[in-house]
């Protein structure tokens, strides 16, 4: 957890959200679901689960279901309590789905991620699959989700 602290300027609730997510992964049991065989490549992740380019609004929905929120319900902890595990990667991850969208005291976005650009779903499949691919922790996810929103400029969930 030093590491991660002195390599970023975290809040008190992102550190939070780390020892959240590193207490998750104390449970953790085998859940690899992704095929990584020979001859697959993690950009063409996103196409090879629908088979085919999307560019219309209901495919995208079949994307961002059957792709990126598929991968993560069957790879996060499920249960209620891991919940909180879950949302704060969710949050993270619709940040970048969303181009930056957060949600306001209300908790609206003001959009939705099932509409998002397909670069930007493929861009989230590929931190996913990536992840997966190294059997990474929750954290090196969260912190994937973390610093592809700092490389854009999208900043974090409050």
């Amino acid at each position: 957890m030093a590491k991660i602290i002195k390599k970023r300027d975290l809040t008190k609730e992102d550190i939070e959200r780390l020892e959240l997510l590193q207490k998750a992964e104390e449970v953790k049991g085998e859940q690899l679901q992704l095929d990584l065989s020979e001859g697959v490549r993690i950009e063409n992740e996103a196409e090879r689960l629908i088979g085919q380019k999307i560019d219309d609004p209901v495919a995208k929905f079949q994307l961002y279901y059957k792709g990126l929120n598929n991968l993560l319900r069957e790879n996060l902890p499920s249960g209620k309590d891991n919940e909180l595990v879950r949302r704060v990667i969710y949050d993270e991850k619709n940040i970048l789905i969303n181009r930056g969208a957060k949600k306001d005291e209300k908790g609206i976005r003001g959009s939705d991620g099932r509409m998002a650009y397909l670069e930007d779903l493929e861009l989230a499949i590929q931190v996913v699959a990536q992840w997966l691919s190294r059997r990474g922790t929750y954290q090196d996810l969260y912190l994937a989700f973390w610093d592809k929103n700092e490389e854009l400029n999208y900043g974090h969930q409050d």
